[in-house]
């Protein structure tokens, strides 16, 4: 309610600048901070859900300011028409960048799309038969809408608008599956790929939003300025977007609006310091970085909470038990093989790394319906095993076979949504995510729905069917009363848990569990035994990677022991348990 008392207060303060002022000066400034809550409320999407930092954003701004000029001046379209085909045109010129760019990531990425701002401001600069070189375009017609003329306090509400959607479609957006995917591959890339999140087409659907967001913007400030020159578009502009969402907040819902407020609006008071503007970006960047690591908001935001959000844990301290009997609510297996038919097939797989042979000669057949345990001594290459089946590694040679089909070189995300899920061995949790967030990103996978349904605020149904299916899981972990925390405050015993409910959530055929009995005490480890009981009892095919061998032995129908890469023993657990090799390799003698 205090929020949408303060977004209230803010659209009604926004309203009144035309009606308490017909002072040019001011309207225009207005206007420049709406423009720029447009386009950085794109970078947000960008920065602050997917985690990519563009420095090369200028050049798209000035695309959509070039090409609303031209369509302007040269094929005299109103604003109307040339605000879509702006947009059109730099999303997809945004997308092709996104394409080529976020093949790397982090500093090598802010290169990249530094290297494109620059190649942009020089193409405006000598490609004046198109561009009109270093003096631009002038002459742009005045804003009309529907053949109405917009003197400067009408086109002011036009801005205003267009800001206001901007923040109400990236709200929209947060709240959807499509959000939480993005805050996912943010958090934890491998996590997502287990769940069957493609992350490089996320972040490239981020970097198209955001693209498509500084079209619009460059088209509201060719019609607002009346031409447009290379001047306008240098790294400075895309240093100013990066901190209107850094010191605003990133990913939050009002840093753009407060960012660009204040750094639109400070500048124009020292204007005696112009000289020294770049200092002051960089201190204030310093500044934010430091004493505001979530930005202004996100401090009036943490001081505003009592308790912090972090801290809204059940106040016992004590997790519920694991759903005690049944199928576990929420969850729902795809259909397998018939028990006992060989589901998950490795037959000759070899891998080594810098000449350590982790893998050799690995043969390994998991029935459907079964629990299959893999132990061994730390470094017997249990986890690598699952990597190469789960896609994450390469085999240098051998064969998988998953429900009868290689998967021999398919990326982690396409193996995920053949039916295969996993933990691992370190928690990856999305811990900007809430409890019951991290188990929607698992409940939904890649079925994402629509982009243009979650930027509009559609699907409603389906999000509280989703909503539903994850409150479900969560009650089957045990974590019904921990979903609105978010999940790095969780204690270790808690994020394997977590862990295991959001693989759940994916609705696979197999469930790969790395040592997920590692931190538990032993009431907790009995909880996960009778959970076990009840997935086989489902329909699920498991496969246990533990070193808790009572765990192992009492929930297991078949084990397989690996040492140094081998498979050194298989059976049936009571077989196992007694075979010579692994009491010297792996159990000991009494």
């Amino acid at each position: 309610m205090t929020a949408r008392l303060l977004w209230a207060v803010a659209a009604a303060v926004a309203a009144s600048v035309p009606l308490v002022t017909a002072n040019t000066y001011y309207l225009y400034l207005g206007m420049t901070v709406g423009i720029m809550v447009v386009i950085t409320s794109g970078f947000n999407v960008l920065a602050g859900l997917s985690g990519q930092v563009s420095l090369g954003h200028a050049g798209l701004y000035a695309i959509g300011a070039y090409a609303a000029a031209i369509l302007a001046t040269r094929w005299h379209l109103a604003l109307a028409a040339a605000l879509p085909l702006s947009i059109a045109l730099t999303a997809a010129i945004g997308a092709l960048l996104a394409l080529a760019a976020l093949r790397v990531s982090g500093p090598y990425l802010a290169m990249v799309t530094i290297a494109f701002g620059i190649i942009v401001e020089h193409a405006l600069i000598e490609w004046v038969g198109l561009t009109g070189g270093p003096g631009g375009i002038f002459n742009i017609p005045k804003p009309t809408l529907a053949g109405v003329a917009l003197p400067l306090p009408r086109y002011y509400f036009v801005v205003a608008a267009a800001a206001a959607l901007a923040l109400w479609m990236t709200h929209n957006l947060m709240s959807s599956a499509w959000g939480r995917a993005f805050i996912a591959v943010k958090g934890s890339e491998i996590a997502a790929e287990s769940l069957g999140l493609g992350t490089y087409g996320l972040r490239t659907a981020a970097f198209t939003i955001s693209a498509a967001f500084a079209g619009a913007g460059g088209c509201l400030f060719s019609f607002l300025n009346g031409y447009v020159s290379p001047d306008s578009f240098t790294l400075q502009t895309s240093i100013l977007f990066l901190l209107i969402v850094l010191f605003g907040g990133l990913g939050i819902l009002a840093g753009p609006l407060v960012g660009a407020l204040v750094l639109v609006l400070l500048p124009e008071l020292l204007r005696e310091f112009l000289d020294y503007r770049l200092i002051f970006y960089g201190g204030l960047l310093l500044g934010s970085i430091y004493f505001l690591p979530r930005g202004a908001v996100g401090a009036v935001q943490d001081l505003w909470r009592h308790p912090p959000r972090a801290a809204a844990a059940p106040s016992a301290g004590v997790p519920s038990a694991w759903a005690p009997a049944g199928a576990p609510a929420g969850f729902a297996s795809r259909p397998a093989p018939g028990p006992g038919r060989p589901l998950l097939v490795v037959e000759d797989l070899w891998v080594a790394f810098g000449g350590i042979q982790a893998v050799a000669d690995v043969d390994l057949t998991v029935a459907a319906g079964t629990v299959h345990s893999l132990i061994g001594p730390n470094g017997a290459g249990k986890t690598t095993l699952v990597n190469l089946v789960t896609g994450f590694s390469r085999p240098d040679r051998g064969r998988i076979t998953f429900d009868g089909v290689s998967i021999i070189g398919l990326a982690p995300a396409v193996i995920a949504r053949r039916g295969l899920a996993r933990t691992f061995q370190t928690p990856q949790l999305f811990e900007e995510l809430t409890v019951l967030e991290n188990v929607m990103v698992g409940v939904a996978g890649h079925r994402l729905g629509s982009l243009a349904a979650a930027l509009t605020g559609r699907g409603r149904a389906e999000a509280a069917a989703l909503h539903r299916e994850a409150t479900a899981l969560l009650q089957t972990a045990g974590l019904g009363d921990w979903a609105d925390v978010p999940a790095g405050a969780l204690p270790f015993g808690l994020r394997r848990r977590l862990e295991i409910g959001r693989a759940l959530g994916a609705g696979a055929t197999m469930l790969l569990l790395d040592e997920p009995a590692a931190g538990l005490v032993p009431t907790e480890i009995a909880e996960l035994d009778a959970l076990l009981g009840r997935l086989r009892e489902a329909g699920l095919t498991i496969l246990l990677i533990e070193h808790h061998i009572e765990l192992v032995m009492a929930v297991s129908d078949r084990v397989t022991v690996l040492d140094e890469g081998r498979v050194i023993a298989e059976g049936r657990p009571e077989v196992v348990q007694r075979d010579p090799a692994v009491v010297e390799a792996y159990l000991g003698s009494a």
